[in-house]
């Protein structure tokens, strides 16, 4: 009777288990989407796959394992909501057994670089770390560059540090996994070694001097390859064992009072009026271009000291005439223009041809003060105007004539006096060649009036 029981029970209690089972899965679902978090979900997903050796062990308690679940689960979001946040950026080295090189490149800027400087080798040096190398220039903007070695398990914390010696204005960190690198240099040291050990024992077997010499050549290779591998591998280790971080330090920008400078710059052949020209002007052979400039004080500071100058003429910007302003003071909010009349003559503007166009650039600079009269730092601006002269078509007249015979009659000068520049190194070979050539004629000549004359011709024999 006991056994038919038991054998009636037994296929119940497979079902039971089994809808158990779906009710805490249920509950398990609804307690993740209460929960909404990534490491949430998987604490409970980890305890969900408890659940089945559970059953397969034969001792399972629905009402005490969702218990469980559930205190878990409440005790992983407690223990989330309290961990401290880590550095956004940086990595946590962590014992995972492989060989891992970490490196970090921080940019910061600070008002004194050679103090926040001294405060970064100050933290490096209190966890241990040392200054692998340090550049600092003073001029023209001061600027440091200093590199750290600090041991991985202090990576996070010097970088959490260092960024903190000013304002951070860039970070990269990166970790490179060299494990394979390193299993590699191990194996092919290892073989190395084998090579020159089989190596060693035949150069101490060989008794033919050419085995020995051949032998001797294939060691040496062998210990070279090994030498370099392991000055390889101890490199790699090097960097494995100490993180690398670069910081740069530089000059925080200094704000400026509000500066500002406008020039704008037209070209007419209008005496009258020459501010109402262009910025691309097409002008006679011979006449006479007015350029205009206007400067315009755009900040909130006095402009003194104002200089206009062109690098691609020479144009003479000093006789600049002035209409409206002054060139030693402008105002907040005022202009200053001038006009400078330069001739074209035959083509030709300031020394240069502009038959083909020129392309001027008034450069305009100017020193701001403070209300305080405290000078401060340059403003400059530009304008440009395009100029370009037709070319004269006319027929030439007698004095254009005398003009180029001159210039071709100087061209021909010019040339004659290249051509005895070039010759006037060489007259020393064309002397001594024409005193030997003189020499040996004058030898010739002396040697035919030494020589005899030669004998009269025999006379016929008399008759008998």
């Amino acid at each position: 009777m006991h056994d038919a029981i038991s054998l009636h029970v037994r296929p119940l209690r497979q079902p039971l288990r089994i809808l158990a089972l779906a009710l805490l899965g249920a509950v398990l679902v609804l307690l993740s989407g209460c929960v909404g978090g990534d490491d949430e979900g998987d604490t409970l997903a980890a305890a969900s796959m408890e659940f089945p050796a559970a059953l397969d062990e034969g001792s399972f308690d629905v009402a005490d394992t969702a218990e469980v679940a559930i205190e878990e689960a409440s005790a992983a979001e407690v223990a989330t909501e309290a961990a401290p946040l880590a550095v956004p950026t940086a990595l946590t080295p962590a014992g995972l057994g492989r060989e891992i090189v970490y490196r970090a490149t921080i940019g910061v800027q600070a008002d004194d670089v050679t103090a926040a400087s001294s405060e970064a080798v100050a933290i490096v040096q209190g966890l241990g770390g040392i200054v692998f190398s340090q550049t600092t220039r003073t001029e023209p903007e001061p600027w440091a560059e200093i590199v750290f070695k600090v041991l991985p398990g202090d990576f996070s914390t010097a970088l959490e540090r260092l960024a903190g010696v000013g304002k951070l204005v860039d970070q990269s960190i990166s970790a490179d996994d060299v494990t394979e690198r390193v299993v590699d240099l191990e194996s092919r040291i290892s073989t190395a070694e084998t090579s020159v050990a089989r190596l060693r024992r035949l150069l101490d077997e060989a008794v033919d001097l050419e085995d020995v010499a051949a032998i001797e050549r294939q060691l040496l290779d062998r210990e070279t390859t090994l030498e370099v591998l392991r000055g390889q591998l101890r490199t790699l280790r090097d960097q494995v064992d100490l993180a690398t971080i670069t910081l740069t330090i530089t000059q925080s920008p200094t704000v400026l009072p509000d500066t500002g400078i406008m020039a704008q710059a037209w070209v007419s052949d209008d005496a009258d009026d020459p501010c109402l020209g262009t910025n691309h002007f097409n002008a006679d052979p011979d006449t006479t271009l007015y350029f205009c400039l206007e400067v315009e004080n755009t900040g909130a500071s006095a402009l003194t000291d104002v200089t206009v100058r062109s690098r691609e003429v020479r144009l003479d910007v000093g006789s600049f005439e002035l209409v409206q302003g002054r060139f030693d003071r402008i105002e907040p909010g005022e202009l200053l223009v001038a006009v400078l009349a330069e001739p074209v003559e035959d083509g030709r503007m300031a020394g240069r041809v502009a038959t083909r166009g020129l392309e001027i650039n008034l450069e305009v600079e100017a020193v701001p003060v403070d209300a305080s009269g405290e000078l401060l730092q340059e403003v400059s601006t530009s304008a440009w105007v395009y100029v370009d002269v037709d070319p004269d078509e006319s027929l030439p007249g007698f004095r254009d004539s005398i003009s180029d015979g001159a210039g071709f009659l100087r061209w021909i000068v010019g040339v004659a006096l290249v051509a005895v520049g070039v010759l006037i190194p060489f007259l020393p070979f064309v002397a001594v060649i024409i005193a030997l050539v003189w020499w040996r004629r004058r030898r010739r000549r002396g040697r035919k009036q030494a020589s005899p004359p030669p004998p009269p011709p025999a006379s016929g024999t008399a008759s008998p």
